[in-house]
């Protein structure tokens, strides 16, 4: 699974390779941790389920979201007070908070007696002011957020947080120079998404044999992620050899479809529905760039498994994308106006489809070798000398921060 319940499992999983590991997360995926750990015992991770009430609790998880941010409230509030037990009860070494990665809900973790790490965590990123329109009628909701976000760094308890934490990880730019202005050199740029390890390939993919040049483009079909913003740059591009993959579902879909004929790209654009994880594997090949588009998004895993196909990005210049994205992996392009942004797209992808070979090989050799970096194993290595110099500070009265290795810290360590 990707996202949150993805991200903590793999922390879980990968650390407890280094270490003894004290999970407390939701049950919700309980059924699917025994199994596993029914067919793979790991005496190095145990899973301490919190729950709430049922009366006290507003979400169902049956049902959606609706409701899940004042349950996260709730229940982020009694895993701290289960972790003072535990503390308690046994040694512990460090409490690191990995999900949810918001910005916006601050733990209490940096009250325990123990050093705190806190992150990777995004949530700052904003809808560029001039994409609102593109939102319909959620630009309201955009509008708001953004000045919810803008407001955070006033925030006390995000304030006490921040400061409080002995070391904490954002996962885009514009994460990272909200927290920073309340906890100063102690914020640094880590992904929160990773890839398993058997998913990079040996060695650099082969190029797809295809007389077109295929981009792929892939995601839930939502205002954010921005799918007509790809569509219109695809119908302005000169080069009409391009064509274009959307590997997606969601209630945009007739919208989208709609849009790509009154471009007239009807025979230029496939729309493959919902393609399961381990069916997107041939996807991936049958591409020879990756296409991302999104308006607000922390960084996008999506990204991270095309490019462990080795496909050169083409993607918009903010964000996550821009700031962990290699220069040498693709094209990136200034996020401006809606009208100059969908030219620099398509230059961009005109550009690409008619590349030098050997500049296209460089590209894609440079976007395989981010990827590999990016594997859970290697992370939880970085992970495991980082905690050691943390509680080494602790111990000695030091700065976290210069106690640090610095290649540890490095976004491509």
């Amino acid at each position: 699974m990707g996202s949150e319940p993805g991200f903590t499992w793999n922390w879980a999983l990968y650390l407890s390779r280094h270490h003894r590991v004290c999970v407390l997360t939701h049950p919700q995926y309980r059924h699917k941790v025994d199994a596993f750990l029914e067919a793979n015992p790991n005496p190095n991770v145990q899973f301490v389920w919190v729950t709430l009430d049922t009366w006290l609790d507003p979400w169902d998880p049956e049902r959606g979201e609706g409701w899940i941010r004042l349950h996260y409230m709730l229940w982020i509030s009694k895993a701290y007070k289960t972790a003072q037990r535990l503390c308690e009860e046994s040694e512990f070494h460090v409490a690191h908070h990995v999900s949810w990665s918001t910005v916006g809900a601050p733990p209490s973790f940096w009250r325990l007696p123990v050093p705190s790490v806190w992150g990777p965590i995004g949530g700052a990123q904003c809808v560029p002011l001039g994409f609102v329109s593109y939102f319909g009628r959620g630009r309201w909701f955009e509008i708001v957020r953004t000045c919810y976000v803008r407001l955070l760094r006033f925030s006390p308890v995000l304030r006490k947080a921040a400061k409080s934490s002995s070391l904490i990880f954002a996962t885009n730019r514009d994460t990272k120079e909200l927290l920073s202005r309340v906890a100063g050199n102690k914020v640094h740029l880590f992904l929160d998404c990773g890839l398993p390890p058997d998913s990079v390939p040996a060695d650099v993919p082969p190029v797809p044999s295809s007389e077109d040049f295929t981009l792929l483009w892939a995601g839930r079909l939502e205002r954010r992620k921005a799918l007509s913003l790809a569509l219109r740059a695809l119908a302005r591009g000169r080069q009409t050899r391009v064509t274009l993959l959307v590997a997606g579902s969601g209630a945009l879909r007739p919208e989208l479809e709609l849009l790509a004929g009154k471009l007239g790209l009807a025979n230029r654009v496939e729309f493959l529905g919902f393609i399961p994880y381990e069916s997107m594997q041939s996807v991936f090949r049958r591409a020879h760039a990756f296409l991302f588009t999104a308006l607000r998004d922390s960084f996008g895993s999506v990204v991270l498994e095309a490019m462990a196909h080795a496909l050169p990005i083409v993607t918009l210049d903010h964000q996550g994308v821009g700031t962990f994205v290699p220069e040498g992996a693709g094209i990136k392009v200034p996020v401006t106006t809606p009208r100059e942004t969908i030219d620099s797209l398509a230059v961009a992808i005109d550009e690409l489809s008619v590349s030098d070979p050997l500049r296209l090989v460089g590209m894609q050799l440079a976007s395989w070798n981010f990827a590999k970096s990016q594997t859970w194993d290697r992370r939880a290595q970085s992970m495991t000398q980082i905690y050691e110099d943390v509680v080494s500070a602790r111990a000695h009265g030091s700065d976290p921060v210069r106690a640090n290795r610095s290649a540890a810290l490095d976004p491509g360590a």
